[in-house]
Order: structure tokens, then C-alpha cells, then sequence
């Protein structure tokens, strides 16, 4: 399975995603297991571990862009959009892969710029807000 795949496979499942043309609302409520209006570092390092590891499909410990936007159906142009810009984000050191340390590194980036508050916890506006940058 691989990462875009099994997002989307998650978000299709969700009703709000069914009701909302924006899938970055369901990704939040993915991301916010506990349902406590918000998610860490630690959540979203976690969840981005799993799914890592997951959609590494030739296991060689980086992801491809391929690998990244795999399974989104074309008619979502957003998704596809939304992933290449986090893939491109992601890849640090630009030689085309996403290894397991920038993928950590990315959360990190993530929530530091989107915990506007910075009381730790990222909330549904914040991560909309975030994500939209």
C-alpha cells in the first residue's frame, strides 16, 4: 500500500469526507485519533511512522513521488496537488526521495508553523491554516 492510497482509502470511509470537496478536514480527523479537537508532534510523527513504513513499496527507505501520490484518482486534482506540494516540501535535500528522517523533519515543520498558539497542540483551524501555506 502506499501513502496516498491508504489516505485516501481512510478518508473515502469518513461521511464528512463524503459531504466536504476537502479532504484536509478528514485528514485532520485522522489525525486527531484521540478526538480531542487537536493533535501533537508526537500524533502526527507517529502516524506518519506507520504510514512511512507502509507505503514504502520497494522498501529501499525513501519514497518516490510516485510512491507518495499512488491510488489518488485523477478526478482529485487537490489530492494530487496536496501531496506532490508535501512531497516537494518534504524532500529536503532534493535528490527526488523522501527518506524516513525528512518525513519526521516535515511533521516537525508542520506544526511548528501551524501551532500558531504554540501551546502544542495543533487544532482544526491551525492545521487548515497550516496545510493552506
Amino acid at each position: 500500500m502506499r501513502f496516498a492510497l491508504i489516505l485516501l482509502a481512510t478518508l473515502v470511509a469518513l461521511p464528512a469526507f463524503a459531504q466536504s470537496p476537502d479532504f484536509r478536514s478528514a485528514y485532520f480527523n485522522r489525525l486527531d485519533q484521540r478526538k480531542t479537537g487537536g493533535f501533537t508532534l508526537q500524533d502526527l510523527q507517529r502516524i506518519s511512522a506507520k504510514e512511512f513504513k507502509r507505503i514504502d513499496d520497494n522498501k529501499d527507505g525513501g519514497l518516490s513521488l510516485d510512491e507518495y501520490t499512488y491510488g489518488i484518482p485523477p478526478n482529485r486534482q487537490d489530492a494530487i496537488d496536496f501531496f506532490t506540494a508535501r512531497f516537494k516540501a518534504s524532500d529536503f535535500n532534493g535528490d527526488g526521495q523522501v527518506d524516513f528522517n525528512e518525513d519526521q523533519a516535515y511533521c516537525v515543520e508542520l506544526v511548528n508553523r501551524a501551532d500558531t498558539n504554540k501551546d502544542g497542540i495543533v487544532t482544526r483551524d491551525e492545521f487548515l491554516s497550516g496545510v493552506a501555506q
